[in-house]
């Protein structure tokens, strides 16, 4: 009998994505302000977004808070630590807090946004990372922009 042949897929995630981890021993709200003042954003919180981790059958339901700005730019902020007890990334226990920029505009500088951060008197240490050093980085992928479903639909005259 012939062997069957075995395909494998390899897949390599792009990421095109900012990452600065954020030490805040203050609840999220309170970050959440501090940073929308600092930052001259708008974060909002959304409904908790659920992870599948990598130990079998567990999950986390993890905050977080959307902003995208007019140049398109996504802003998220991220609770490392979910309600149960999972970490989003495991390897960094410490850091509270991730603020992830997706699609940076031309005029975006990282280093601002860190010394930024830096200078809230919440904010115990913020660094950025680099995505792909994180063994668990592709979680981050999960977050996508929020999209509003206030779309009007036509609706038909009445009939006579």
């Amino acid at each position: 009998m012939a062997k069957k042949p075995v395909y494998t897929l390899e897949f390599t995630p792009d990421y095109t994505f900012h990452v600065i981890a954020i030490f805040c021993a203050y609840r999220d709200y309170k970050l959440c302000f501090e940073i929308n003042r600092k930052l001259f954003l708008g974060l909002q919180r959304f409904a908790d977004k659920e992870i599948l981790l990598d130990k079998k059958g567990s999950s986390g339901q993890f905050p977080y808070f959307f902003f995208l700005s007019e140049d398109e730019e996504e802003y998220y902020l991220i609770e490392n630590r979910a309600h149960n007890g999972f970490f989003l990334v495991p390897e960094m226990r410490q850091t509270d807090y991730f603020l992830v920029i997706k699609n940076p505009g031309y005029a975006f500088d990282l280093n601002e946004h860190v010394q930024r951060l830096n200078s809230i008197k919440l904010v115990s240490r913020a660094l950025s990372l680099d995505p792909i050093s994180l063994k668990s980085a592709e979680n981050f992928l999960v977050f996508e922009p929020v999209k509003e479903t206030t779309e009007v639909r036509p609706t038909l005259p009445p009939l006579l």
